[in-house]
């Protein structure tokens, strides 16, 4: 099957971006450098090209909200207009179809579904006789501690005045945009709902503003440290909200190498107990880290587990999540 392309492809190729398979679509892993990427989100403001990312309308309100207590972990009718919830959609089995963000439009609901999970998200609602419409918009996510005063200067709406979990329409230097505050960083930040056509052209400006343009790899190691799920990781077609709501941090206390996705957790009688979901060196800590599911709980008084890394017992400690977070206020591994 032939990949798709985002309409700022071609702006990836002028950068010099490395170009991988991601979901159906052609993407950026990285472009000065993962390492270089991730600390440019954390100290100032990095974009990403999220135009992978489907984003519908349900094109008629009472279809949606008649299937909402079948269909979603979070009901969507409470929501205020301009208000984003985050939910998740089940299937018969109680299990995550996907996890998306629902939006309250005026006149429709919106939502973005994940880019590999899009068609499988629109027959979802199909077969419970919802419609929903591709908008046709593409997502540029503009992340960081200045990422907000960067995005000011383009717009006369006043976004200090947004909440977190909001969303707008506006002009940023006349071309027609709708601006969340969203993200996938553990950063406050914007992400704007942009026409193919426009895209180009608003990814100039923020070029021109000296914001660094980042890739997959910086995207996956900011979400880890931000505890953020990953569909096909945190999140599974067979597991329930509740499973992959007990998924827990671990900080590794042997460095024995970076734990990643499949490695089998065990206790310390070297019971297997569940395995990694999402492992990560952090650069922002300074170490190695890890998302995992286990199977069976353990007393926080005793919270030392052990991960298997190429045939070694790596010592690791359970802690909350997130790691690290500027939108949360709490950090919690130092």
């Amino acid at each position: 099957m032939e990949l798709q392309r985002t309409p700022l492809y071609e702006e990836h190729l002028k950068l010099g971006a490395k170009m991988v398979s991601f979901g159906g679509w052609l993407m950026p892993l990285q472009y000065s450098g993962l390492l270089a990427e991730h600390k440019a989100v954390r100290a100032g403001a990095g974009m990403f090209d999220a135009g992978h990312m489907g984003v519908v309308k349900f094109t008629d309100t009472a279809e949606f909200l008649a299937v909402q207590r079948a269909a979603l972990t979070r009901y969507a009718d409470d929501l205020e207009v301009g208000q984003i919830r985050y939910n998740r959609l089940r299937n018969a089995q109680n299990g995550i179809v996907d996890d998306i963000l629902i939006y309250r439009d005026y006149e429709n609901y919106l939502a973005v579904f994940n880019a590999a999970n899009t068609a499988k998200d629109l027959q979802y609602f199909a077969d419970k006789n919802v419609k929903c419409e591709p908008l046709g918009l593409h997502i540029i996510a503009v992340q960081g501690p200045e990422a907000e005063a960067l995005v000011q200067k383009h717009t006369d709406e006043e976004l200090a005045k947004m909440k977190y979990f909001t969303f707008i329409p506006l002009e940023l230097d006349g071309i027609d945009v709708i601006a969340s505050k969203t993200g996938y960083t553990g950063e406050r930040g914007l992400e704007l709902m942009i026409s193919a056509a426009d895209c180009p052209a608003v990814w100039q400006m923020f070029l021109q503003d000296g914001i660094t343009p980042c890739g997959l790899g910086a995207r996956d190691t900011l979400r880890i440290e931000a505890g953020m799920p990953l569909y096909g990781h945190e999140l599974k077609d067979s597991w329930t909200a509740e499973q992959s709501d007990s998924i827990v941090g671990l900080k590794m206390l042997d460095r024995l190498g970076v734990p990643r996705q499949g490695y089998q957790v065990y206790d310390k009688n070297e019971k297997l107990i569940g395995e990694i979901t999402s492992g990560t060196f952090s650069p922002t800590l300074n170490e190695p880290i890890a998302m995992a599911y286990l199977t069976a709980g353990l007393s926080r008084k005793n919270p030392r587990v052990f991960v298997k890394i190429r045939d070694k017992m790596a010592q690791a400690e359970i802690v909350n999540l997130p790691f690290y977070s500027n939108v949360r206020k709490k950090q919690t591994v130092k």
